[in-house]
């Protein structure tokens, strides 16, 4: 079983668990459960370390669940990072299901890292009817898929859109610029590939909204320190750590408003 989940806050540290968050029009929103999916490498641990930095930066509580049974590695950016009692499928299964019964209990938003490939998503979704539980329990299910230019990085948006496996009105194709090799132009190397691609497009008919997740080109300044996005801004570095210089403290924080303004049609659906 899962124990009470503790909820981030700006500071880092656990508080009680997230009332429902209210929306711009002052009505209550529904906690958000979000996914992130898709190939190993392809930026998925990246954008979720982006997603909750930006959450609690501004404030907002979120609880933070890392279930990569081969990398997991977000405890080392945040605090109080929910995780599975161990690797093992089935006890990996009930901890699922005690989380999202924790989740509709309590209210809270959640963001759950599984990892690349990880097949009991899959098995779990089918078994449940993932996007149908959620709804029917007042919890908004986000799909968020990293993607490279590889054709091979749709397989998955493939296997989870096919039969409406988890296939939530709100789905996110995020496309990963870092991933594009710096002699070619971003958009070229996703039009055949990914772009125009059957796969991707019925994505898309059905409402799937495309964000692109540009690169930034001194991410390795904010990977080898264990940094989060704006403590690495604000040169804020941990003990025994050399200064990040000026120069890229700015490419950091124009890369932070760029993924703010990429991410706004969407920003309804994150936490």
């Amino acid at each position: 079983m899962v124990d009470r989940a503790p909820t981030m806050t700006a500071d880092a540290g656990s508080a009680p668990a997230a009332e429902t968050t209210t929306s711009a029009a002052g009505t209550a929103a529904a906690p958000l459960f979000i996914l992130p999916l898709g190939r190993g490498t392809r930026g998925k641990t990246w954008w979720v370390r982006w997603a909750v930095d930006r959450a609690l930066a501004h404030g907002r509580e979120i609880v933070i669940a890392d279930a990569d049974r081969t990398n997991a590695t977000l405890s080392a950016y945040f605090q109080s990072v929910v995780t599975p009692p161990s690797a093992d499928d089935a006890e990996m299964r009930d901890w699922f299901a005690a989380f999202v019964e924790r989740q509709i209990a309590e209210q809270f938003n959640a963001l759950i890292d599984l990892g690349a490939g990880d097949l009991i998503l899959k098995q779990l979704a089918r078994e449940i009817g993932l996007t149908a539980f959620l709804d029917r329990y007042g919890v908004r299910p986000v799909a968020v898929h990293l993607l490279g230019p590889d054709p091979d990085d749709l397989a998955y948006l493939h296997d989870v859109e096919q039969g409406e496996l988890f296939a939530p009105a709100a789905t996110i194709l995020v496309l990963n610029a870092a991933l594009v090799p710096r002699n070619r132009a971003e958009k070229a190397a996703f039009q055949a590939t990914v772009l125009e691609h059957p796969v991707f497009l019925k994505a898309l008919e059905r409402g799937a909204t495309v964000v692109w997740m540009p690169r930034l080109a001194v991410a390795h300044e904010i990977d080898a320190r264990r940094l989060t996005f704006t403590a690495a801004e604000d040169n804020k570095i941990k003990s025994g750590q050399a200064p990040i210089g000026p120069w890229n403290r700015q490419l950091i924080h124009n890369w932070l408003r760029d993924m703010e303004e990429n991410f706004a049609p969407v920003a309804h659906w994150l936490p």
